[in-house]
C-alpha cells in the first residue's frame, strides 16, 4: 500500500527531530521481538538515551516506515536523519566500531577490574575443567545485578585482564564496572565468588 502524506510528515519528523531513533517492536524497556531487543542492547551500552517508536502500537508507521526506508523489516535504526539499517547491519556496525564513530560517541573504554588471587586460582580451575574452552564474560545488568559465566567471544565487547584472568565485558557493562573486585572462598560445595562493585548505587 503507497505510503501516504500524512503517515510519510510522521515519519519524517520522527526521523528529523531525534538525533537517534529507533523503530521497533516494543519499546525499549519491554522489546518484543529477539532482533528489536538485540539494537536496544548495543544502543543502550553507547548511548545514555535515544528515541524509540512501537511499530506494534501504530499500524500505519508499522507499514510505512518499510516504504519510507525500502527495507523490508523492523527493527530500523536511523542516526541524524540517515537511515542506518536493521538488526544484522547495526551489529556487524557495532562489531566493526563504525556505529560508534555513526553515533558519535566516544569509544567504550575497558574498566579497571581487580580479580583476586584466591579467585584467579577457583577460576583457572573452572576454566581448564572445561573441554571445549570458553571465555569468561561478566554481565552488570542496568540493576546491577551481576552474572558471570563462560562463553565464545561475542561482537562489541571488550577484554581486560587481571592476575592472568581474562575476562570479557560488554559497553553497558564496562561503563557500569569501574573499579569492580570479584574475590572467592572455598564452600563445601566449591567456590563461592563476591563481587563488590563501587559503581553499583547504594541502598
Amino acid at each position: 500500500m503507497p505510503l501516504d502524506d500524512a503517515t510519510r510528515s510522521r515519519i519524517d519528523s520522527l526521523v528529523t527531530e531525534n538525533p537517534v531513533v529507533l523503530f521497533m517492536k516494543g519499546t525499549r524497556s519491554a522489546p518484543q521481538c529477539g532482533f528489536s531487543a538485540s539494537v536496544v542492547g548495543i544502543l543502550d551500552g553507547l548511548l545514555p538515551g535515544y528515541a524509540t517508536c512501537d511499530v506494534l502500537a501504530d499500524p500505519e508507521i508499522r507499514n510505512g516506515i518499510k516504504e519510507y526506508s525500502s527495507w523490508p523489516t523492523i527493527p530500523q535504526l536511523y542516526v541524524r536523519g540517515e537511515f542506518i539499517g536493521g538488526c544484522d547491519i547495526v551489529r556487524e556496525l557495532h562489531a566493526s566500531g563504525e556505529l560508534v564513530e555513526k553515533l558519535g560517541v566516544e569509544p567504550p573504554r575497558a574498566p579497571d577490574l581487580r580479580v583476586s588471587a584466591r579467585a584467579a586460582e577457583a577460576l583457572r580451575k573452572i576454566l581448564a575443567a572445561r573441554e571445549d574452552g570458553g571465555l569468561l564474560h561478566l554481565r552488570v545488568d542496568a540493576g546491577f545485578d551481576h552474572q558471570l559465566y563462560l562463553g565464545p567471544a561475542e561482537p562489541g565487547e571488550l577484554q581486560v585482564e587481571s592476575n592472568g584472568i581474562r575476562i570479557a565485558v560488554d559497553p553497558a557493562t564496562a561503563r557500569r564496572a569501574e573499579g569492580l573486585a570479584i574475590d572467592a572462598e572455598e564452600t563445601d560445595d566449591g567456590p563461592a565468588f563476591r563481587i563488590e562493585n563501587p559503581s553499583a548505587p547504594r541502598a
